[in-house]
């Protein structure tokens, strides 16, 4: 084996043992006292890396695999041809993170991701339990009910319509011909309409070297239900008065008669997937799946969650850890993931959500499934504001977004509510922690950890913890 270089200049390669994995779900082992950060690698392997020239912020030296050396028992052929490093240099798809790794390793390593991180901030914490697979079957393909592209350009003076996912930690397209983790419907859509748009001329956003004549595609979403027979897909443009564009929506029309289609106008360059306005160009204007027994209707830019078998099994959760009948808070409601089944068992529910979209998706929902307003009402309003208006309540349900809990939204629950059963859904392990460690601190027991592997292929993971005031009984 040849002696490992020292130095860390651009295209040094050192030889590396992996010892565990960040959050980011890269593999990290050590050169002398620098850490070093390795996509693709499972703890354990052994591998030969080229270092990047400068350390990240938090003084991590990223790193490109080169080869694996001594290779890990559960590494396997990835499901994608677009997985991983590419020959002569090209960007890896950003989609997923883990198709190296055998999936019974990836449950067992986002459990062990969920302990580590949630006994460090709550010492007395139990375990997680053993994780959830994605699917009834645990076939962690085709599991993405909501199939989501970018669009690009590739070429020189006179570009091509490319469409694919963004590459590994930048803002470039790379395109592809599959994605083995959508759902096959969606996939069908989605690639005919990438296909209808370049025979019609229709340009990325951003992809024409002229002023006057710049590109209108930006993106895509198609939502397959998982249990009615429809289908829904959303164009998001800089502007829809595009002739090719309009040419290329009524071909993807008389192609696909069963798909309802919207245009979504997003102007401006930032960060969010969607602009504000929404345009209903053929079908219905909401999406209708089931979940758990509970109709759903979905909009086209609403939150809704991707992986519907994952979600039924996270409902089932959240509604076996709650005394029957009992009033319900449930805070960062969204359309109703909760709430709805909780009112259908016989919960009176209040559900505060500030996304006026989700609200009224989530009140068609509760009118389709003849639910009481009485049973299940919203409140449109932030959770730091709704939390002054609700009656006190001794069960919380509490699924906030990736960033977690506000500061403020911490304190009112843990130091001034103090309802007895908070069952908190989060997915984000590291802000979990957080926000577990500091109910730790007002009295509250952390009674049980959860995980539920929503994304297989990646290190994301969803964990419905239980947190009990003590005294408090179930």
């Amino acid at each position: 084996m040849p002696k490992a270089s020292t130095s860390s200049g651009r295209g040094d390669t050192v030889d590396v043992e992996i010892e565990s994995l960040d959050v980011a779900g890269d593999g990290v082992g050590r050169i002398g006292r620098r850490m070093v950060a390795v996509p693709f690698t499972i703890p354990g392997e052994r591998v030969r890396v080229r270092l990047a020239p400068r350390a990240r912020a938090d003084g991590v030296l990223p790193a490109d695999l080169v080869e694996v050396v001594q290779a890990s028992p559960h590494r396997v052929t990835p499901g994608c041809r677009h997985f991983g490093p590419q020959p002569a240099g090209g960007d890896a798809c950003g989609g997923c993170a883990w198709q190296h790794i055998g999936y019974p390793e990836q449950l067992r390593l986002k459990a062990a991701l969920v302990s580590r991180l949630v006994l460090a901030a709550v010492p007395r914490a139990p375990e997680a339990r053993p994780m959830l697979a994605a699917t009834a079957t645990g076939a962690p393909w085709g599991y993405r009910h909501k199939v989501h592209f970018v669009f690009g350009a590739a070429g020189g003076r006179r570009p091509r319509l490319i469409m694919g996912h963004y590459a590994r930690g930048s803002r470039r397209v790379v395109a592809v011909e599959e994605c083995p983790v959508h759902a096959g419907a969606g996939n069908e859509r989605a690639f005919a309409f990438r296909d209808a748009c370049a025979s019609a001329g229709v340009q990325a956003a951003g992809a024409s070297r002229t002023r006057d004549a710049g590109g209108v595609l930006k993106s895509l979403a198609v939502r397959v239900a998982r249990h009615t027979a429809e289908r829904l897909m959303t164009v998001v443009v800089t502007r829809d008065a595009d002739r090719a564009l309009r040419a290329a929506t009524r071909r993807a029309i008389a192609q696909a008669p069963d798909t309802s289609l919207h245009v979504n106008l997003h102007p401006r360059a930032d960060a969010f997937v969607f602009g504000r306005e929404t345009r209903r160009i053929s079908g219905s204007e909401r999406l209708r799946d089931d979940v758990a027994g509970t109709a759903f209707l979905i909009s086209p830019t609403a939150f809704f969650q991707t992986n519907v078998d994952a979600a039924e099994r996270l409902v089932a959760l959240v509604c076996g850890l709650l005394p029957e009948r009992v009033p319900v808070l449930d805070l960062y409601a969204g359309a109703g993931l909760f709430a709805l089944p909780l009112a259908h068992a016989g919960h009176d529910v209040v559900a505060v959500e500030e996304n006026a979209a989700a609200v009224a998706d989530g009140e068609a929902s509760r009118a389709l499934n003849r639910i009481p307003p009485a049973r299940c009402r919203w409140l449109a309003s932030t959770v730091e504001a709704g939390l002054a208006r609700v009656p006190v309540c001794e069960t919380v349900v509490l699924d906030p977004p990736r960033e977690g809990c506000s500061p403020a939204v911490r304190h009112q629950l843990f130091a001034g509510r103090r309802p007895g059963l908070i069952v908190y859904v989060s997915c984000n392990p590291e802000t979990l922690a957080r926000d577990l460690g500091d109910a730790a601190a007002h009295g509250y027991a952390v009674e049980s950890l959860q995980p539920v592997d929503m994304f297989p292929h990646t290190p994301h993971v969803e964990t419905v913890a239980v947190l009990r005031r003590p005294g408090r009984h179930s």
